[in-house]
This record gives C-alpha cells, sequence and structure tokens, in this order.
C-alpha cells in the first residue's frame, strides 16, 4: 500500500510536468496561430497595395509547422485528437475495460515511431547544414527541429496517459473523447 501510493505521488508529478509543459506549448501554438494570422493579412494588405513581401509566405509556413507539431501533445491530452468510437460498443464489455490502455499504448507507438523518422530528417539537416528554400535564407535544421521538440511531447503526453489507463482505470478519459 506504502508503496502504492509512493508510486502514484510520483506519477502525480509527472503528470503535473507533463500538463504544464503541454500549457505551454498551447499558449505557444495560440501565438502562432495570431502570427500566421497577421502574416497572411499583412501580406494581402502590402499586395493590394502593390508591394510584394517575399518573406510573409515563408514565415507563415514555417510559423504552420511549428503550430502543428507543438499543438499533438495539448490535443492528446484534452481529448481533441483523432478518435474512433464507432467500433467501441460492438467490443464486448471485458475488453472494452482495457480500450483505455490500447488507446495509449496505439498513441505512444504512433508516436515513437513518427519520433524516429522525423529525427533521422532533422538530425541530417542538422549534420550537413542544409538550408531551407526560401526568400530569407534559414536553416533547414530549424524549421525540422519542431518536429522532433512535438512528438517528444506527444510521447510524454501518451505515457501520462497510458499511467492513467493503468493507475486510475476509468479516470483518465475525457468526458466527448474516445479512442
Amino acid at each position: 500500500m506504502m508503496r502504492e501510493s509512493g508510486l502514484l505521488r510520483v506519477f502525480g508529478l509527472y503528470e503535473a510536468l507533463v500538463k504544464r509543459l503541454n500549457g505551454l506549448f498551447a499558449i505557444l501554438a495560440s501565438i502562432l496561430v495570431l502570427v500566421v494570422i497577421a502574416v497572411i493579412v499583412l501580406s494581402i494588405v502590402s499586395r493590394e497595395m502593390g508591394i510584394s513581401l517575399l518573406w510573409a509566405n515563408d514565415m507563415a509556413q514555417v510559423a504552420f509547422v511549428y503550430l502543428v507539431f507543438l499543438s499533438f501533445a495539448p490535443a492528446l491530452q484534452s481529448g481533441h485528437h483523432v478518435t474512433v468510437e464507432l467500433f467501441e460498443p460492438l467490443v464486448p464489455g471485458v475488453i472494452r475495460r482495457h480500450l483505455d490502455i490500447v488507446a495509449a499504448l496505439a498513441c505512444l507507438v504512433f508516436g515513437l515511431i513518427f519520433l524516429n523518422q522525423l529525427w533521422a530528417l532533422t538530425s541530417r539537416a542538422i549534420a550537413d547544414g542544409r538550408m531551407a528554400v526560401m526568400a530569407v535564407p534559414v536553416q533547414l535544421k530549424w524549421v525540422q527541429i519542431a518536429g522532433p521538440i512535438g512528438l517528444v511531447q506527444f510521447c510524454l503526453a501518451a505515457i501520462a496517459q497510458l499511467g492513467n489507463a493503468i493507475l486510475r482505470p476509468g479516470a483518465g478519459r475525457a468526458p466527448s473523447a474516445g479512442h
């Protein structure tokens, strides 16, 4: 009993850290939404005035890349990721109790495979110093690093979901979230 409560306390600290990081990522992603909107509006206004901003498209694309990858973990934590609830009623009750564990494991496996692939791509860009094809010279590694950063946090969130599914069965699921 004492050992179990210690494990729950350590897991609670881990979960709190992951939630705080997800909160930070969500704030950064929200700011990036505003940046993308501002750059698009600026680009439209400047074109109407006959001025072309070559960097605007590049800036919006890079901000969008960061927005996507920084949003993965907060979306997973809040239950706003892709879900499949159509088949849940067809699963026998005995197995249905374990769907949270299966879903968390599936997210973790997906995240680890995606992280591995993106890290292979990003590490090549870091090693050879290649440049992104953009109006303003930027090393490609600064664009691609968003992927591994976002996916590490996604995997940490998936581990938190898995821990919840194992240590607190039924408690980890958001009301609108499925599998």
